[in-house]
């Protein structure tokens, strides 16, 4: 630790002794002067033009008019342009396509345009807005990564801590079950439940077992949702439409129907693993809640549809509505569950987690169908 401040200062202490140089050698030389000079007699040379032109470049129509077109322009690449460099690619071949116009109509005309001034300030527009994203994504992801990494340490403690104790408290429970079934006294009444019916011994220690399993089973699929990452490099193109009948469908064959409507060819850039993880777990998740006591043939539909840039996927079930109560924010968000749930309220949030990883959106639609996703994601995936 200690040598390596040692280099930092000895570099950082060679490149202020060239500052320093270069500095005493602009003092000693006359290239400061001339830098100086030259940019005074420029600046009275455009002061003196624009006197001498203030008629010229005062509003006209034809200014007024150019101004339009480059305003008019330079927003519709701004807002329909997605791609920084692009957008300053565009806005630079404006501004040269101006610059010949405005020479031609100062010698016929004598007018002078501003028209490219208006374009270089949206370049001078766009480019900062690019600089306060990129430093805004910058802080977010330095944020986000002292999330993670807390979010590491507490899983760390907990499953160091947590579940060999979950371990130490299952043993005797299942002994003392085991012990009393053997005499015949696992069956014997021990309370009375709030629907008024009998809970055996056996029935409790059973209960305490199984709630100890649960919350050993919820510590391990919490860790596996917050370590798992999702990479860009590992984004690729994939035909969903084959993907959810080749991955996802054929699993639940003979328990759900699941049919997958759509363009065969439609592509979209995706992580697979993690798109195809959260699909199945919409699937799950209707397994386990969305028919209970209903009877009817299970039937889910995804329908995939596009957009130019997007792709659109639309889940729907005929089991059970969704809980009125529960927010698309709540869905996706870590433990959040309705009330009546059993389970651990992880599926949303990897759901979740593959929708933000590829800047994509979410939403609950209220409609004629007991339930409805829709999910939107990007065909360029991350980027």
């Amino acid at each position: 630790m200690v040598r390596s401040l040692n280099r930092a200062f000895s570099t950082n202490l060679i490149i202020g002794a060239s500052i320093a140089l270069f500095v005493w050698f602009l003092k000693e030389s006359a290239l400061l002067e001339f830098i100086l000079a030259t940019t005074a007699r420029c600046s009275a040379w455009l002061c003196l033009f624009l006197a001498r032109n203030r008629f010229e470049y005062a509003p006209s129509a034809p200014s007024v008019a150019s101004d339009l077109v480059s305003i008019v322009a330079g927003a519709l690449i701004w807002t329909y342009v997605r791609s920084v460099r692009r957008r300053l690619l565009s806005v630079a071949s404006l501004a040269l396509m101006l610059i010949p116009v405005s020479v031609v109509v100062y010698r016929r005309e004598h007018i002078i345009l501003t028209s490219v001034l208006v374009v270089a300030g949206i370049a001078a527009a766009i480019a900062l807005e690019a600089f306060s994203d990129l430093l805004s994504r910058q802080i977010h992801t330095r944020l986000l990564d002292e999330k993670k990494e807390g979010e590491f340490a507490i899983l760390g403690h907990l499953s160091h801590n947590v579940r060999p104790n979950l371990q130490i408290a299952r043993s005797p429970i299942a002994a003392v079950r085991d012990f009393l079934a053997e005499r015949g006294i696992g069956a014997e009444a021990l309370a009375l439940r709030l629907d008024g019916s009998l809970e055996t011994v056996g029935e409790a220690l059973e209960k305490a077992l199984l709630s100890l399993d649960q919350i050993g089973a919820i510590l391990e699929n919490t860790k596996q949702l917050v370590t798992q990452q999702i990479r860009a490099e590992e984004f690729g193109p994939a035909a969903l439409v084959p993907l959810l009948l080749r991955e996802v469908a054929p699993l639940y064959a003979g328990r759900l129907r699941v049919r997958v409507l759509g363009r065969e060819q439609l592509t979209a850039r995706v992580h697979r693993a993690s798109f195809v993880e959260a699909i199945n777990n919409l699937v799950r998740n209707a397994e386990m809640h969305g028919f209970a006591g209903l009877d009817r043939e299970p039937e889910l539909v995804f329908e995939v549809r596009e957009t130019r840039r997007t792709v659109r996927i639309d889940y729907t079930n005929n089991g059970k509505p969704f809980p009125a109560n529960l927010s698309a924010k709540d869905f996706l968000s870590y433990g959040k569950k309705s009330s009546d749930s059993p389970g651990d309220g992880l599926g949303g949030a990897w759901i979740g987690k593959m929708v933000e990883a590829h800047h994509g959106s979410f939403e609950i639609i209220r409609d004629h169908h007991p339930l409805h996703f829709r999910i939107i994601l990007p065909k360029g995936g991350s980027c």
